[in-house]
């Protein structure tokens, strides 16, 4: 095992501590000890972590004035728990991920950078600089980015932004076969990301209900749902007897996106990395009111290469539409050259760069 401590800092929701995860257990395989930081909200997703987690406390600034007074009154707690960590660990490196659940460590490391006791890097996987990241650049030794052209990024650090792409676990050269068998039964998983989407799944399963039924009878759907939303899901697909299964969270998302035909998601980080991944034919539905259009751009980071098809929202319940997507679902012709178009994206090997670029290797 080799000594350096290194601390991988991120929270909230799957987008950000996924990536976190992957990198996390890339270093441990490679002899790295390694802690990761996660709120309450992350925790879910940390999935096969190698480390050691520690959970902080940590909450949304938020948009009522009950959250704004939560995050006031519990401050302190989260700050004084903070510092203990981290002069208990005293970590050589720290990669942040960005998310709320990042800041109040960061501003405790920023003290720690200055006095020569660690270094500080970041990784931005949106197309937009979260404000996290935005905030603590100017103490970055540096800036990995998933997109090379990410907005919000002040001028004066450019120069310490490397594009290394989003840290994967595996299925690293996927090579999904063209499909020309207009009768094989097509796999559709609907999915809102780490969080679910209640708007998306219950809009999208209304215009399957209505698809005529020689499309309905060759598919199967897998939708990710919250699950308060999973008995509507439920009765709205009974009705038609389409054939489903419903789950809170699938916790390996490439595996089975791998293994199916078709994705409508949102279009977070990740989901757009998995799209990548899979090379599946896919519809991007970003969420509206993302902070900054992140999701937006993201989505259109695929449409401008006519690698996924882009719906905003707003236009989700408009008529052409339900045919936009029930033409796509039968189409395999487009489907397959979303599939060419995917092919064509270059796919980083984005743990090891930054293992370089950090100096381990």
């Amino acid at each position: 095992m080799r000594k350096d401590n290194i601390l991988l800092i991120s929270g909230g929701t799957g987008g950000h501590v996924i990536p976190s995860v992957n990198f996390g257990n890339f270093l441990i395989n490679n002899g790295h000890q390694c802690f990761l930081f996660l709120d309450e909200r992350g925790i879910k997703y940390k999935s096969d972590f190698k480390g050691k987690i520690i959970k902080i406390n940590s909450y949304h600034l938020g948009y009522n004035f009950f959250h704004k007074l939560r995050f006031i009154c519990s401050y302190p707690i989260t700050f004084l728990q903070s510092l203990f960590y981290l002069i208990i660990i005293r970590p050589r490196f720290v990669i942040a991920f960005g998310s709320y659940a990042s800041f109040t460590p960061l501003l405790i490391l920023s003290l720690f950078k200055f006095l020569g006791l660690t270094k500080i890097y970041l990784h931005e996987q949106n197309s937009v600089m979260g404000s996290v990241n935005r905030i603590f650049s100017r103490f970055a030794d540096k800036i990995f980015l998933n997109f090379q052209n990410t907005n919000f990024i002040n001028d004066k650090y450019l120069n310490k932004t490397l594009h290394v792409g989003f840290p994967n676990n595996n299925l690293f050269n996927f090579n999904r076969d063209i499909n020309l068998d207009k009768n094989k039964i097509k796999k559709i998983v609907i999915t809102g990301g780490s969080q679910g989407a209640k708007k998306l799944n219950l809009t999208i399963c209304k215009i399957i209900l209505k698809m005529k039924s020689e499309i309905v009878d060759k598919i199967k759907i897998s939708i990710q749902s919250p699950f308060d939303e999973q008995d509507k899901l439920k009765k709205i697909l009974d009705e038609k007897n389409i054939v489903y299964e419903i789950k809170n969270f699938y916790n390996d998302m490439p595996k089975k996106l791998h293994s199916s035909d078709i994705l409508i998601a949102r279009s977070g980080a990740g989901t757009v990395q998995d799209v990548i991944n899979s090379k599946i034919p896919t519809i991007l539905v970003p969420l509206s009111f993302s902070s900054n259009e992140h999701q937006l751009m993201n989505a259109k980071y695929l449409s401008e290469k006519n690698a996924a098809i882009l719906i905003e929202e707003k236009d989700l319940e408009k008529k052409e539409i339900h045919q936009i997507i029930e033409n796509f679902i039968n189409d395999n012709i487009k489907q397959n050259a979303l599939i060419n178009n995917l092919k064509k994206i270059e796919n980083y090997d984005c743990n090891r760069m930054i293992y370089k670029e950090i100096g381990f290797n």
